[in-house]
């Protein structure tokens, strides 16, 4: 019998070759995306889970409370690990990791080497990480000082094969002892590390601050204990330990800087949900967004659903063709069973065979995707195989779901009513119009979604920051060169150098907090700050609102500068100009407090992402205590940066002392802050293209299929004098009709999911209904031209050869 089935419905799908192929492509279609995307998202749920024990790690992370705003951040002060280990119960272990940030020197031999991944880390890493060492012993490899294990591509790089264990390596003059080689921690991790130096290598680490953010730290809990506990321990923490520190910097009770509206709230984020969930200050690596992957997960369940309405919609269509053939059977003593039997078959059939065909396409596609989505994704056959009795459960799976209407529909149908010609199919327009609805409803959100992200990235970009991004060239470890002030006036002297100026940090490369005290003693107000000396404001565009920025013709190391920010949290609507605020440094083991000089205010400019309010700043001078030197910024003539990056290249080399030079433009380091929108925006709109084109897949059939029910119609509408326009529009406006509809229906979903989405940005766009009227007329125009090229065809036919079959 199952024999008897699958011949009746290869006969079928031969016969019917059109409708066989526009099935197949949009079922293939559906299945080759649905499975990109789901590799996709499977990467992104992966993270971190690799880790043995990942369920019991968490990162103990903070809200810090200001008076006037809330900041999250993903370091902390590292003495709580030693405390929340030795006071928390249920604690297992709790390490340390001090990330060293980009631009490190590492050199072997006189041969330097520029890292990006090194950290301290503490002796008891590896008992809450279990990464497997290829040379050297996990208990013992980081317990001295001077001591540090590196990763197997950071061995291969440096050691090209040969045995690293024993080695020595130098970070500017310090020497350390490779005790073990690690294997390279994999992509799909909220972290990269290729150098971990012993923390009992450096004094601070072992110095106590409960209150400078300075390390990432990790609690492994007992498989019994809830982090709800842990977390409801630490709070009692901050006010035992952190609070006498507070007092003694600050000058003022506990009590009274709480009083004033500042907090710590310390939670533990589980290891595996960093990725995902997890977008604070200090972050080791740039993380992803949940909400991309349910968007994701909602696109391939779409499409592979208009893949199955095409499917649907076609056998509907030609419900009448196959009612004779249904009559017939049931005719000649054929049951229901039966019949819906044949109909599944040939649905299954036509889904494998989709299937197979889009698991090649996937296995050519996996490249062009990982470049579409910056991803390091593989397809492997051996995997694909250990999967496939799945994938073949998935495509009976669609299959049934996709014949199941049809066979159920079409079988029903009375014999007497089906050979008297007296077949009703009302019921079957009205699932298609609304199946045809449902498809350029999802059409229009992706079409709309796809162009607010768009607007929302060029709006980042064209935005007006408050300073020049343009023609801006950054130096990196600038300030580690001992002779860095005659490099500057070399660098400033070059032809096509417009002005040069040092600074602690450049927008988008963190800040330092600082807290401040007016003089007599009162309430704490606390900013982010960095240092810059006079010759930055010129050339990155930052001009003064009132007063002045620092000028070499004055003794600027107490001056101060502040945003609007500051102002409006410090003074009010006092001139802040002349205002004394008083800040302490810890020199040399010793706190000395510094009294510092307001001499002016610029804009609230965006020093951080967009994604995030501006919030108070200080800006101290490199001769100020607190100040120092990381980066020298660069402007330079817009048509002679080639010329500008050799001459400064030549420089470097010159005076570096064989230091590699490490720089980058200031602009496209900003347009990294919003990688992950571009790349998911990317993403979204190649699928919405696929969408849209299986959509049409499907309404270019049903329309032929329409056209020809109507031949007879539309022959004699011609011999009694219809225009073609006429016919055209005839055939064409009751698919515009339901176009409108899905528009209707489409808006206010599409107005809903942008908007959340558009809420995780501090600056966006207005939502205004011009993108989804532009979504709806291509939605509109796309469907029109699919129409009408079966319409126009229908139109222009002989009325004669029409009609003459009657």
């Amino acid at each position: 019998m199952f024999k008897n089935y699958l011949k009746i419905a290869l006969r079928n799908l031969q016969k019917n070759k059109v409708y066989s192929s526009i099935n197949v492509l949009g079922l293939t279609l559906g299945f080759l995306c649905c499975m990109l995307i789901m590799l996709h998202v499977k990467d992104e749920l992966s993270y971190d889970k690799f880790i043995p024990n990942h369920e019991n790690i968490y990162r103990v992370a903070l809200e810090r409370i200001y008076p006037d705003h809330v900041n999250f951040y993903s370091i902390i002060p590292h003495s709580f690990a030693v405390v929340i280990q030795e006071e928390v119960k249920g604690v297992e272990d709790a390490t340390r990791v001090f990330y060293f940030g980009r631009g490190n020197i590492i050199s072997f031999e006189d041969t330097p080497y520029e890292e990006d991944f090194v950290a301290a880390v503490d002796s008891n890493f590896y008992n809450v990480f279990d990464f497997a060492l290829l040379e050297g012993d996990q208990k013992t490899a980081l317990l001295e000082p001077n001591t540090v294990v590196i990763s197997q591509t950071a061995a291969q790089k440096i050691f090209k094969g040969a045995s690293a264990l024993g080695k020595t390596i130098k970070q500017g003059q310090q020497e350390y002892e490779i005790t073990g080689v690690m294997e390279d921690i994999p992509e799909n991790s909220h972290m990269k590390l290729d150098y971990l130096v012993s923390s009992t290598s450096f004094p601070f680490s072992k110095q106590e601050n409960f209150t400078g953010f300075s390390a990432f730290t990790y609690l492994k809990l007992a498989p019994t204990t809830s982090p709800d506990e842990v977390e409801g321990a630490l709070s009692g923490l901050v006010t035992k330990y952190a609070s006498g520190q507070i007092e003694r910097n600050l000058g003022i009770s506990y009590a009274d800087y709480t009083a004033a509206g500042n907090g710590y709230n310390y939670f533990l984020q589980p290891l595996a949900d960093i990725h995902l969930h997890s977008n604070l200050e200090g972050e080791m690596k740039a993380n992803g967004n949940y909400l991309y992957v349910y968007i994701f997960i909602s696109i391939a369940v779409f499409i592979l659903v208009l893949a199955c309405i095409n499917f649907i919609n076609l056998a509907t269509a030609r419900s009448a063709d196959r009612a004779k053939e249904v009559g017939v059977r049931k005719a000649m003593g054929s049951d229901r069973k039966q019949i819906i039997t044949q109909f599944l078959m040939e649905a299954v059939l036509l889904t494998m065979f989709s299937l197979l065909i889009g698991i090649v396409l996937v296995s050519f596609a996996i490249p062009f995707f990982n470049n579409l989505a910056q991803k390091s994704l593989v397809f492997d056959w051996k995997a694909m195989l250990s999967v496939f009795p799945l994938l073949l459960l998935f495509g009976v799976i669609v299959g049934l779901l996709a014949g199941y209407y049809p066979a159920f529909h079409i079988s029903k149908f009375n014999t007497i009513s089906i050979l008297k010609g007296k077949l009703q199919t009302s019921k079957g327009n009205w699932l298609r119009n609304g199946l045809v609805v449902f498809q350029f409803g999802i059409a229009i959100i992706l079409i709309s979604g796809t162009l607010i992200i768009n607007d929302q990235i060029q709006f980042i970009q064209s935005t007006n920051l408050g300073f020049d991004k343009e023609n801006v060239l950054v130096l990196r470890r600038f300030g580690n060169q001992p002779n860095h002030n005659s490099l500057k006036q070399e660098i400033e002297n070059l032809p096509g150098v417009i002005s040069a100026g040092k600074t602690s940090t450049m927008p988008g490369q963190g800040t330092f907090g600082v807290q401040f005290t007016k003089p007599g003693g009162g309430d704490v107000l606390t900013t982010k700050g960095f240092a810059a000396e006079a010759d930055l404001f010129p050339t990155i565009g930052l001009k003064p609102k009132l007063g002045r920025v620092f000028d070499e013709n004055f003794n600027d190391s107490l001056s101060l500068i502040l945003n609007e920010s500051a102002v409006k949290v410090f003074f009010g609507d006092e001139n802040p100009l002349g205002q004394h605020l008083e800040t302490s440094n810890n020199i040399n083991g010793e706190t000395v407090v510094s009294e510092l000089t307001v001499v002016g205010v610029v804009d609230d400019f965006n020093f951080e992402s967009l994604h995030t309010k501006v919030t108070p700043l200080a800006i101290f001078n490199t001769k100020n205590p607190s100040g120092f030197t990381n980066f020298l910024a660069i402007r330079f003539e817009a048509n002679r940066q080639s010329e500008v990056i050799d001459a400064i290249e030549e420089k470097w080399t010159n005076q570096a002392d064989g230091i590699p030079i490490s720089y980058y433009f200031l602009d496209s380091s900003l347009a990294e802050l919003y990688k992950n929108e571009q790349t998911s925006g990317k993403i979204l709109g190649v699928f919405s293209t696929l969408a849209i084109l299986i959509a049409c897949i499907g309404l270019f059939g049903l329309a032929a299929y329409t056209a020809f029910l109507r031949t007879k119609e539309i022959g004699v509408r011609k011999v009694l004098g219809a225009s073609v326009p006429s016919i055209i529009l005839l055939l064409s406006v009751n698919f515009a009709k339901l176009v409108g509809i899905a528009f209707l229906i489409g808006v206010p979903i599409g107005w809903f999911v942008m908007s959340t989405w558009l809420d995780s940005f501090a600056f966006k766009i207005d939502l205004g209904v011009g993108v989804f009227l532009i979504a709806g007329m291509v939605t509109l125009g796309i469907a029109l031209v699919t129409v009408s090229y079966q319409a126009i065809s229908a139109a222009i036919v002989n009325p004669v050869k029409s009609l003459k079959s009657e």
